[in-house]
């Protein structure tokens, strides 16, 4: 039988001894989410950009389910147990109730607004999903707050947005944008308006993040779009292209 171990309380403490936990096992995790930024991003840990992150967000494979299954529960974490049996191979929650934590384990796909399959993102990055997937799961947000820009911020500031490459790969995201028109939408709206509320950052920055931001539209807007994003294109938005997650009733487990 094994010992279980508790949780730490510092959040990407917590989310390290899972991944790393998991691994043991031979079971790949990869954080995303407000913590992930924070790990992978200078900025994202002090100053203008700091903002606190209590829940974790991990990437897994639906494969490893099992495996993760295993993790969560020698760690001391409780799973919502009718949430995770109608979602298995899909998405699992589980509550850190010491520190008052969630953690949300998404399989394969990450799906809120819209559907992003990451699984073989998983294999690229060291603790985190690449940036670049990282951004992915800001831009995609229809209805964002404050935490959102600010993780966008974080993210252009630190990194430059190139073709290819270990920083933001606009070829990639442009790439995507030109094969669905939704998501092309979505990323549009959500770059457009980080472009607007540039003004209200100190100089030095806007001078990186600006040029960075310009360059990313471009490249999005440059490439080629495909037949079915063309078809698409007629309807506009007279159709829905996104979805809005519905609350999952979550109330910390007692």
């Amino acid at each position: 039988m094994e010992t279980v171990v508790a949780p730490p309380a510092d959040g990407l403490e917590a989310a390290t001894q899972i991944i790393d936990a998991a691994e043991a096992r031979g079971v790949r995790l990869r954080l995303l989410g407000g913590l992930a930024f924070k790990r992978l991003c200078p900025s994202a840990s002090k100053g203008r950009y700091f903002r606190e992150n209590k829940d974790i967000d991990l990437m897994g494979k639906r494969q490893d389910s099992r495996g993760i299954v295993k993790t969560m529960e020698t760690l001391g974490y409780k799973p919502r147990e009718v949430f995770n049996k109608l979602n298995m191979g899909q998405r699992l929650i589980y509550y850190d109730l010491h520190n008052r934590r969630r953690v949300d384990l998404f399989l394969d796909e990450f799906v809120m607004c819209h559907k992003f399959n990451f699984k073989e993102s998983i294999l690229a990055g060291t603790y985190t999903l690449p940036i670049t997937q990282l951004i992915m799961t800001k831009l995609q947000v229809v209805e964002k707050t404050d935490k959102e820009y600010l993780d966008l911020c974080c993210a252009f500031n630190d990194f430059d947005v190139a073709s290819g490459g270990s920083g933001i790969r606009g070829d990639e995201i442009a790439d995507l944008c030109s094969r669905d028109w939704g998501i092309y939408t979505t990323f549009r709206k959500s770059l457009l308006e980080l472009r607007s509320r540039l003004d209200s950052l100190a100089p030095d920055d806007k001078g990186v993040i600006g040029p960075r931001v310009e360059r990313l539209i471009s490249m999005v807007e440059d490439r080629p779009k495909s037949l079915a994003w063309r078809m698409r294109a007629t309807i506009g938005e007279k159709a829905k292209w996104y979805d809005l997650p519905e609350s999952d009733g979550d109330a910390m487990l007692s």
